[in-house]
């Protein structure tokens, strides 16, 4: 056997061994007012909202044989309720140390539902939905768009991006960009290693936004009312709307927009700060 025969001996066995699949396909009727909970170690998670009784969940994984042996994949219903898991077990820990393969996880769910979702590792994706949703990440990028209801998302290593958000819209990052646009709610958006973008649809029910380490841009209808409080250590501040403004020094603005309302704090040690008017 040539050098090179063997070399190709090697790969193919290699790519035998990560080829490996394993799926997991499961649906249970349920009443709206119901909650989903996800709890992955490492997969990524995309949840959407329907017009349906059921939720139905599929999960595929794809690795070793070692790997997929040791991984658990279940969906269990208690009462409206859904609980799904995917955990990879090892000596009774869950360890993805030396996990190399790809693990997703997929559910639809009633339009009104609760939503609860931590994975270790991937990113996390919830579309069209109503009801309130809890989304966690360890070191993911964070999505939601389209849903109606109160959104919290908190990942350790990625951004978080939503988009048409009725409801408070509360992002935090340790690690990335932060975009947070046509939101209907109470905005709180803080990372502590990018961009923050967020732009308000609707009445002021307070906004808060802050980065350790780059811009800030908040877009508003003109016509909202408004007490501001800008700092920033690296950067300058600007509006588009009229501020009146009753403190100014260097990098601190204060004052109030429209005859004031509820604050607007807008935070950054390392970039400038954009107030724009809504087309």
């Amino acid at each position: 056997m040539t050098r090179y025969s063997a070399i190709a001996l090697v790969l193919l066995a290699a790519s035998s061994v990560s080829a490996a699949e394993k799926k997991f396909e499961r649906s249970f009727t349920v009443s709206p007012g119901g909650s989903l909970v996800v709890e992955a170690d490492s997969a990524s998670v995309h949840v959407s909202g329907g017009d349906t009784n059921q939720v139905t969940v599929r999960m595929s994984a794809r690795g070793s044989d070692e790997d997929l042996a040791n991984m658990k994949l279940d969906a269990v219903q208690k009462g409206d309720g859904v609980t799904v898991t995917m955990r990879r077990q090892a000596g009774g820990w869950f360890n993805w140390k030396s996990w190399n393969g790809e693990a997703h996880i997929e559910v639809t769910v009633p339009q009104r539902y609760g939503i609860d979702i931590h994975t270790g590792g991937g990113k996390v994706e919830l579309t069209d939905f109503t009801g309130s949703a809890t989304l966690r990440s360890s070191g993911g990028d964070i999505v939601a768009k389209n849903v109606n209801g109160n959104v919290e998302a908190h990942t350790s290593g990625g951004g978080i991006f939503a988009d048409s958000i009725r409801g408070e819209m509360d992002a935090v990052t340790s690690g990335g960009d932060v975009r947070l646009l046509k939101v209907d709610g109470k905005i709180t958006g803080r990372t502590s290693g990018g961009d923050v973008q967020c732009s308000l649809v609707g009445i002021n029910r307070g906004i808060s936004v802050s980065t350790s380490g780059g811009s800030i841009e908040v877009t508003l209808p003109r016509a909202t009312t408004a007490n501001i409080e800008a700092k920033t250590s690296g950067g300058e501040f600007t509006s588009e709307i009229p501020v009146a403004i009753t403190r100014l020094q260097e990098g601190h603005v204060q004052g109030s927009i429209n005859g004031g309302g509820q604050a607007i704090d807008v935070r950054t040690s390392g970039g400038d700060i954009t107030l724009r008017a809504a087309n």
